[in-house]
C-alpha cells in the first residue's frame, strides 16, 4: 500500500470535508473527546495527549482530550452534548451504540497485531484456588467496575454458568478497583485473593513490574472485545466524522504519525463498526442482563 506523507493526509482531509468542515472550524468551543479511566489517570492522560496534539495539527478545529471520573460521567457528557466523542471500553461503547446511537469510528491495533482484548481471571499465587469455581467460595474478589466487559461481565457470566447468582454471598468480600491496573495491583499486593481485568493491561502491568510476576496466576481467559474504541455522537457533522476517521486511519502513513503511534503503544488504527460488538452483547446476556434495558445512568 502506498505510503502517505503528512501533507497528503492534510490535503485529503480538506478534499474529503470540503466546505462543511470549514463551517465546523468556525463553531463555538473546542471539540471535546473524553476518556473512560482504565489505568492510572495521570498515565492515561499522558498516553492520549500526543494523539490530541497530532489531531490538532491536522484538523482545523480545537481538540480537547479529558479523562473523566468514570463510565457514567463519560456517557452523561455525550448524552448531554457536553462532549462530541469518547474513547471507550467495549461494554460502554456497545451500550452507547445500542441506546444512544453513538457511532464507532476506530480502535488501535497493538504490537501483538490484536485490536481486541480478553478478560483474565487471576489469583494470588500460592492460594489453594483452581479453575474449579467451587474452590473460590469464601475468597475475596476484586472487579474493575460494574460497567466493564473484562472486569465485570465476563467473570459474572462465568460465575452464573457455575451456579453462582449472588457473588456478594459467595465471596467473603467483593470490591471494585476502579481501573484495570488497580485490580491487578490489589491482587498482587494481597488486598484481594482474586480479580479480573483486561489481558492487555494485565500483561502491561506484569511487564512493567516484573517483581510481581510470580505473585499472580491466570485461571481463566475469555471474551473477544473491541479495544479502546473512539465513538462520536450521531449528530456530529459527517464531514468532521470522516475527517477524524481519516486522521487516525492514515496515522501510520507518515513519520510524525508513526512517532505518535509508538508513544501511544500501537501499530496503527483500524475502522470499527457496530456489528463488532456482538461478543460484548452475548457476554452481557450470559451474565443475566439485557444491554438495551439497563439504566446505568440512573444507577
Amino acid at each position: 500500500m502506498k505510503k502517505w506523507n503528512k501533507a497528503a493526509v492534510v490535503i485529503f482531509i480538506f478534499f474529503l470535508a470540503g466546505s462543511g468542515l470549514a463551517r465546523v472550524a468556525k463553531g463555538d468551543g473546542p471539540l471535546r473527546i473524553v476518556l473512560v479511566p482504565e489505568r492510572n489517570i495521570f498515565e492515561q492522560q499522558r498516553k492520549y495527549q500526543n494523539l490530541c496534539d497530532y489531531m490538532g495539527k491536522l484538523l482545523p478545529v480545537d481538540i480537547r482530550f479529558e479523562v473523566l471520573k468514570g463510565y457514567r460521567e463519560v456517557l452523561l457528557a455525550l448524552k448531554e452534548r457536553k462532549a462530541e466523542g469518547a474513547f471507550m471500553g467495549s461494554f460502554v461503547a456497545a451500550y452507547g451504540i445500542d441506546n444512544f446511537g453513538l457511532i464507532p469510528l476506530v480502535r488501535p491495533v497493538w504490537p501483538s497485531g490484536e485490536s481486541h482484548y480478553s478478560s483474565y481471571i487471576f489469583k494470588r499465587s500460592g492460594l489453594p484456588v483452581t479453575r474449579d469455581v467451587t474452590t473460590w467460595r469464601g475468597r475475596s474478589f476484586v472487579f474493575v467496575g460494574p460497567h466493564t466487559s473484562a472486569g465485570y461481565f465476563f467473570p459474572l457470566s462465568l460465575l452464573l454458568k457455575n451456579g453462582v447468582k449472588e457473588p456478594g454471598e459467595f465471596f467473603s468480600r467483593v470490591q471494585f478497583a476502579g481501573s484495570h491496573d488497580a485490580a491487578v495491583w490489589m491482587v498482587a499486593n494481597g488486598m484481594a485473593d482474586m480479580g479480573a481485568a483486561k489481558n492487555t493491561v494485565f500483561e502491561e502491568y506484569r511487564k512493567r513490574r516484573p517483581e510481581f510476576g510470580d505473585r499472580l496466576e491466570i485461571l481463566y481467559t475469555g471474551g473477544h472485545f473491541p479495544d479502546s474504541t473512539l465513538v462520536v455522537r450521531s449528530d456530529l457533522q459527517q464531514e468532521l466524522r470522516e475527517a477524524i476517521r481519516t486522521v487516525f486511519l492514515r496515522m501510520d502513513s507518515n513519520r510524525e504519525g508513526q512517532g505518535v503511534l509508538k508513544m501511544f503503544g500501537a501499530m496503527k488504527f483500524v475502522g470499527t463498526s457496530p456489528v463488532e460488538f456482538g461478543d460484548v452483547r452475548r457476554t452481557v446476556a450470559q451474565s443475566g442482563f439485557d444491554i438495551t434495558s439497563m439504566k446505568i445512568l440512573d444507577n
